[in-house]
């Protein structure tokens, strides 16, 4: 399925697809909206070229996070520059005013943001666009008007006369804050590192962060076995390849993922997935983030940046010991290869 649907369903979205808008230059691809994930979390690809920026702005109630897929960012938080490249993450709780400019002739950005009433503003900013990569030149300059029209339709307030001077600093922090409500940058491959078996699991935005409305996670190992089939009661899992190929399993469908895809797993779907190369890598998103004591139950603590070389542990017994606390249903069994 390659259209964005208009409630909460499981659905794929291919590298490109989903609803299209251009603004300027600027081409702003929704792949989750507030009404196919039953409001809980928004994603849109936001891609443009060098010197494209976005004003001055914050959400009210809704709090984002940035990641970066491909360029440079000078992303400006709070008052403060950063300079953000390939794999860099930024975290923006509601309330924080920022701003971006684009530093690379293609730069791309996955942006997604919490309780399905932020991705609105770009149909009212920008043009329905039926092509797939931003355009060499601007068309259609949004006007204030337009920008005061979406912070009517959406959550968001723009601020056009907010300048901040100064260098951009480079992303060099690794450490996740503990308390709620502070924005943060991360350096790419730093967060909370867990291992399970020979995947390592990088959480960059905990249940504490974002007031339990979502995690954030970045997952990577190497070619092997799929993981047991299970699915969940309360949360909706949004699994986005950025390198090799993931095979998974939703209600007995199978699909590939490649780079730029997208797989919508809503609540109570079976599903399991299997890494299918050498380097393989997947941000997930899971809303809301009451998943993440899994993670911390399953793995151990990890120092290193790159899965082990032989696989740790895999600690089953702390789950079976904690499923009356956990949103896990396991049903056992494993797709089989080729299935």
């Amino acid at each position: 399925m390659n259209n964005l649907p208009n409630h909460k369903i499981p659905y794929l979205l291919r590298n490109g697809e989903g609803e299209r808008y251009l603004v300027g230059r600027q081409l702003a691809t929704i792949i989750a909206s507030g009404e196919s994930t039953d409001n809980l979390i928004e994603m849109v690809i936001l891609s443009g070229g060098r010197g494209d920026s976005f004003p001055t702005h914050k959400h009210l109630h809704s709090h984002e996070g940035i990641y970066i897929l491909h360029g440079r960012l000078e992303l400006v938080i709070a008052n403060k520059k950063y300079l953000l490249t390939e794999g860099n993450y930024a975290y923006v709780p509601a309330g924080t005013e920022h701003s971006y400019q684009m530093l690379s002739h293609r730069t791309q950005v996955l942006s997604f943001t919490s309780k399905g009433a932020v991705s609105q503003l770009y149909s009212v900013i920008g043009e329905p666009y039926d092509k797939f990569v931003h355009p060499p030149k601007a068309v259609n300059e949004p006007s204030i008007e337009k920008f005061e029209k979406a912070s009517l339709a959406a959550d968001v307030e723009f601020f056009f006369d907010h300048k901040v001077v100064g260098t951009s600093q480079l992303v060099e922090n690794g450490e996740v804050p503990e308390e709620a409500a502070a924005p943060y940058v991360l350096e790419t491959g730093e967060g909370i590192r867990l291992v399970t078996g020979d995947q390592l699991h990088t959480l960059m935005t905990t249940q504490a962060n974002s007031n339990g409305e979502f995690i954030f996670v970045v997952s990577e190992g190497p070619k092997g076995e799929a993981i047991p089939e299970h699915y969940h009661e309360e949360h909706t899992e949004m699994f986005f390849c950025i390198e090799g190929q993931v095979t998974l399993w939703a209600n007995g469908e199978e699909v590939v993922l490649h780079p730029g895809d997208l797989l919508h797993v809503p609540a109570n779907t079976v599903h399991s997935y299997r890494m299918d190369s050498h380097y393989t890598k997947m941000v997930g998103i899971l809303a809301t983030g009451l998943f993440e004591p899994f993670f911390h139950t399953l793995g151990d603590v990890y120092d290193d940046y790159i899965f082990p070389s032989e696989p740790a542990r895999l600690r089953f017994d702390r789950v079976l010991q904690n499923l009356d606390i956990l949103d896990l249903k396991v049903l056992g069994g494993r797709p089989a290869k080729g299935y």
